[in-house]
């Protein structure tokens, strides 16, 4: 879930459901907990949530690529 928010310029709740083949609900749990531990943010745009690796998201996501 991590490797997809920080591809590209990071998603939506709903194209990361459809990405991964897991409900909208199941995203979002799996979301807040990310961004509870400071590796993602999360910002709204209407009903829309977008998703955005923080600094230390992208670095342990680009640690596992080596």
């Amino acid at each position: 879930m991590l490797h997809a928010i920080t591809t590209g310029h990071g998603i939506t709740t709903t194209d990361l459901a459809q990405r991964t083949g897991i409900s909208p609900a199941t995203v979002s749990h799996h979301t807040t907990v990310l961004r509870d531990a400071g590796l993602i943010t999360t910002h709204r745009n209407g009903t829309n949530a977008h998703h955005l690796p923080t600094p230390l998201g992208a670095q342990l996501v680009n640690s596992r690529r080596v």
